[in-house]
């Protein structure tokens, strides 16, 4: 698996958004129930123009795992916010979620910023938590689906622990 930072006219738009959407459809039953109209929701501005767009922001970092030439996971953050990071289905349990997550903690990092934040699902709130994230506040809601909010603070050294959120 390769994985490579995407930025304006890469071309990834159509296969990030296909990926998502595809991640969100089939691992995030947990969250949205099946509910067509919660699933409209969430999908609705998952569209190959809104990914280009998020990928050629000077303020974001964009990051794709490719596998056979198909976009299996993708990962994007805003200044100090992890506002997206999904892997299909069918690549789940094989280090791609993690390794993207790190990669995006440290271009983050790099930027100087000290702290990124989450809006995790239900879905997703495990695998936050083992990689280092606390729950920074109340539960939210949005189209009847449940989102924590979490964060985590960005050491110089990766390998420093946190227990607590500070």
């Amino acid at each position: 698996m390769a994985m490579h930072y995407v930025g304006q006219g890469q071309g990834h738009a159509a296969g990030v958004c296909e990926a998502v959407r595809q991640s969100i459809v089939k691992c995030c039953v947990q969250d949205h129930q099946n509910d067509p109209v919660a699933m409209a929701a969430w999908l609705e501005n998952k569209s190959p123009e809104n990914a280009s767009v998020w990928v050629r922001s000077a303020d974001s970092v964009a990051l794709v795992a490719v596998r056979e030439n198909t976009i299996v996971g993708f990962a994007l953050a805003v200044f100090d916010e992890l506002a997206l990071c999904y892997v299909v289905h069918e690549a789940l349990h094989q280090g791609i979620g993690k390794a993207l997550l790190l990669a995006i903690e440290s271009q983050v990092r790099s930027r100087g910023i000290e702290a990124l934040r989450l809006e995790s699902t239900r879905t997703a709130e495990a695998f936050y938590a083992r990689n280092g994230y606390f729950a920074s506040g109340p539960v939210q809601v949005w189209a009847g689906m449940e989102g924590l909010p979490m964060a985590k603070a960005l050491m110089a050294d990766p390998a420093e622990k946190r227990t607590t959120w500070p």
